[in-house]
């Protein structure tokens, strides 16, 4: 396998954990109006900093990029809906941002919005990363040549997800910590 599918195959079993925590913190906030409050807001600086900044612009200007070249016609469909989809996230990210700030400052039916957005956020990111890897990934392997990997594998290597590391930076120590706690799949393995 090659090395920048390892990255992609760790990066989303992170993302996947964090999805996971963000749909249980929001079915707590939509039982009791009760949740870790300090856990949401690192699961929004997370998703704030490494999904939009890091993630999703390696796959874009790599690997879905070198897949248009390869195969334009066989992989637009599916590239264009995952640009489409990468696009609206930065609102989605924006809309859970926002809500949570107004469930901080007490503002009237902001618990339940939080619930809501974070809900569906959290269902967005299951559902894209399971596009990605059972449409988008497989025909990667199938179009793409030695070269094309070589270049997507050297951009991948150079960038790192602060959850992933042997020593998560420090804003996401708490939130590794959660995962493994959880007994999700540890990030990395």
């Amino acid at each position: 396998m090659r090395s920048s599918m390892r990255i992609l195959a760790r990066e989303h079993l992170a993302l996947r954990a964090v999805a996971r925590i963000l749909a249980m913190e929001a079915a707590l906030l939509a039982r009791d109006g009760q949740a870790d409050m300090d856990l949401l807001d690192t699961l929004a600086r997370y998703i704030t900093e490494y999904p939009n900044r890091i993630h999703h612009p390696k796959e874009e200007n790599f690997l879905f990029h070198y897949m248009r070249l390869r195969a334009p016609a066989r992989c637009a469909d599916i590239l264009d809906r995952l640009l489409s989809e990468h696009n609206k996230e930065h609102d989605a990210v924006t809309r859970f941002q926002n809500a949570l700030a107004a469930c901080r400052s007490g503002q009237p039916g902001a618990t339940g919005e939080l619930a809501q957005v974070a809900a569906s956020y959290a269902k967005y990111l299951e559902r894209h990363m399971d596009v990605e890897n059972t449409q988008a990934f497989p025909l990667a392997i199938e179009v793409l040549q030695d070269a094309d990997w070589d270049a997507i594998d050297a951009a991948f290597e150079a960038n790192d997800d602060p959850l992933l590391g042997n020593t998560p930076a420090a804003p996401f120590q708490a939130l590794h910590a959660r995962i493994m706690a959880l007994g999700a799949m540890p990030p990395g393995v």
